[in-house]
């Protein structure tokens, strides 16, 4: 079953992604290819411990206002982390 699911993944992206999602050397200035950078990669384990942290504090006490508190502040520092202006 796991060799059927890797043909379908192959032909799915051979077949219906753009030719420039092939390519996956890492690059700065491309809007694609620099999630492959060295620097987008440690932003993207930054915001992945800032969700592990929230998570952790929603599950210590799992109220929805609580939930909310936590969640909101964690989305917007996330987008903060990733923005890419300079």
């Amino acid at each position: 079953m796991d060799i059927i699911w890797l043909m379908v993944r192959v032909w799915l992206d051979l077949y219906l992604l753009p030719s420039w999602m092939h390519d996956r050397t890492p690059e700065a200035k491309h809007p694609y290819r620099r999630m492959f950078t060295r620097r987008h990669q440690l932003k993207r384990r930054i915001v992945k411990s800032v969700w592990i942290g929230a998570a952790l504090l929603i599950l210590i006490n799992p109220m929805l206002h609580i939930l909310l508190v936590i969640s909101l502040p964690a989305a917007l520092l996330s987008f903060a982390i990733l923005d890419e202006t300079h």
